[in-house]
């Protein structure tokens, strides 16, 4: 049985979104910029998807 587990969906968007402008001004990597914004326009779903793909664990933003 699968537990549903809750998480802090927008700090998990903040620092996806940190990490991607990270990479564009720190190595000048364009599409950085654009997954930025698209990290913005993203469902809850496609940022679990993200951050999966990432290999971020999403225990850290378990929430209580």
């Amino acid at each position: 049985m699968d537990e549903e587990i809750m998480i802090d969906i927008e700090q998990l968007r903040e620092d996806l979104k940190q990490e991607a402008l990270g990479a564009f001004f720190g190595g000048g990597f364009g599409g950085a910029l654009i997954e930025a914004s698209d990290i913005d326009q993203a469902s809850d779903q496609e940022l679990v998807d993200m951050a999966e793909r990432q290999g971020i664990d999403l225990r850290d933003y378990r929430m209580e």
